[in-house]
């Protein structure tokens, strides 16, 4: 959950989700609203024009019963119940008629106690609609039209259609909005197809969205990576966007700072090869002269030429080392590089070093050393491996040896040759280990220009190993005794496969 990948569709996830949940709460609260508002409206229109339905035909049965007699009036009041579903009564004085069915006490109650003169008594109850309007006949007399009105579907809808009918019948009126078909369900029956439908799809646009971010940083993180382990070269170019994205523009930056990085450290290797070459020629007419000083006054044996051909030949070696790194750095393996056997190549600079410190008492134990080949530069690796143990057996202390050992180790499923040099000296303190590598370092200047030491011998080493696909770490033991320098080589892609299996069992029995 670091990664800014999945921060990224964290919050877009996030951010779709609450958008949605907000949206759709806003859109039921409007929709709620308007679905009440509209049906209270219906309501009240219908109940209006049911009530003026009533009154009129409440005036049509007292005119029939006024001049058609009870009789016609019976069966009026009949037929509008049966076809319209309405029961009609008429109150003259005290009188209700029709008596039967008799007219509900608590009905009575709500008209005798409404002013019926002022305004129409309107009121729904258990689906029934009750109205009561008070009228006057064209005599004068006051008379009250009570009716009783059963809502539902029209009247004849609920009767099958007639025989040869083509076409719909009035729908019955859409019920209540009940809980379960509420925005609480997620569409009731079929939420589950829209969840199933409404998740990968904001799944897939997050990661799309996501991606589109963090795709662009991991190439820039790549390229970082590759300018840092030496290639120069390694540009973003015009991949990550036009003009004007910030991304975009963030990466010609970054290529704006490579080259400007890339013609430093090229110009700072040029000028240094080139000094190291224009200093070979003088230097050289100068070694010639002084030979021929030491004959023409015959001072073969004179301190001030001594120490002149002393100096001459430092000089003569830090050249040499300069052309060294700069050989390291411009290393590149291809198709055509030999292999070199590690054993062999150790156990030469193993005599050539002791030859040289064995006047010291000190000496140099071969330990552990396994048949492995690398790919690469012999001389480069030689003078890599060389600086390290010269190192080792110059501070290492007198009665001690430096100790080599060439092992298979593993890491990440990727097989390496590990070179293992330790000495027996003061160590180095933990601040500076890490300048190491740096040319030109010296971890103490007095000890180092007695020992005629440069501080180029490990970073030419770091150099070398690096341009073979290697690293080279420096820490001190455990028991504070000595420094131990590792020098990781990797096994070459041509060899057999089973080679680097073999080599991770051997890693793991080691550890």
């Amino acid at each position: 959950m670091r990664t800014i990948f999945f921060r990224l569709f964290l919050s877009f996830s996030l951010t779709i989700l609450l958008t949605g949940l907000i949206s759709g709460l806003v859109i039921f609260s409007i929709s709620r609203r308007s679905v009440d508002s509209f049906r209270h409206t219906f309501l009240h229109q219908l109940h209006a024009s049911i009530a003026r339905s009533v009154v009129l035909m409440g005036q049509a049965a007292y005119v029939m019963r006024q001049y058609r007699g009870e009789q016609a009036f019976a069966t009026y009041i009949h037929d509008i119940q049966s076809s319209m579903r309405t029961r009609l009564y008429l109150r003259i004085g005290t009188t209700l008629q029709p008596s039967d069915p008799p007219l509900a006490a608590d009905i009575l109650h709500k008209v005798d106690t409404t002013d019926l003169d002022s305004q129409t008594f309107v009121e729904e109850e258990d689906r029934l609609l009750i109205v009561a309007k008070r009228l006057q006949s064209p005599e004068g007399k006051k008379y009250v039209v009570i009716g009783l009105h059963r809502l539902g579907p029209p009247p004849g809808t609920d009767r099958p259609p007639p025989k040869g009918f083509i076409g719909k019948r009035f729908p019955h009126p859409p019920p209540p909005m009940e809980h379960e078909h509420s925005i609480w369900s997620l569409g009731g029956k079929d939420k589950e197809v829209r969840l199933l439908v409404f998740l990968p799809v904001a799944g897939m646009i997050c990661y799309l969205l996501a991606r589109s971010f963090s795709a662009p940083l991991a190439r820039l993180r790549r390229i970082t990576r590759r300018i840092a382990e030496g290639e120069l070269s390694a540009r973003i170019g015009a991949s990550l966007g036009k003009p004007g994205n910030e991304i975009g523009d963030l990466a010609r930056d970054f290529d704006l700072m490579a080259d400007r990085l890339e013609g430093m450290i090229t110009g700072q290797k040029r000028l240094l090869r080139n000094i190291s070459h224009e200093l070979r020629s003088p230097l050289a007419r100068l070694n010639i002269a002084l030979e021929l000083a030491k004959k023409r006054f015959h001072a073969d044996n004179d301190d001030i030429l001594i120490r002149i051909g002393r100096e001459s030949e430092r000089l003569e070696a830090l050249i040499g080392q300069l052309l060294t790194l700069t050989r390291g750095e411009a290393f590149v393996i291809d198709q055509e590089t030999p292999l070199v056997a590690l054993p062999d190549l150790l156990r030469e600079i193993a005599e050539d070093v002791q030859f040289e410190t064995n006047h010291q008492g000190k000496g140099i134990l071969l330990k552990e050393m396994e048949q492995l080949a690398v790919v690469g530069s012999r001389e480069l690796l030689r003078q890599a491996i060389e600086n390290v143990v010269r190192n080792g057996a110059y501070y290492t202390r007198a009665g001690s040896t430096v100790e080599i050992g060439l092992t298979r180790t593993c890491d990440h499923a990727a097989a390496w040759a590990t070179i293992v040099v330790r000495d027996h000296g003061p160590g180095v303190p933990e601040d500076k280990i890490a300048h190491l590598k740096e040319p030109f370092f010296r971890v103490a200047e007095a000890r180092e220009r007695n020992s005629g030491g440069t501080g180029l011998g490990l970073a030419i080493a770091h150099q070398v190993v690096r341009r073979h696909g290697g690293a080279i770490a420096f820490r001190n033991s455990e028991d504070r005794d000595g420094l131990i320098v590792e020098i990781h080589l990797p096994f070459p892609q041509l060899l057999p496969a089973s080679l680097a299996e073999r080599g991770c069992e051997l890693y793991a029995t080691f550890s």
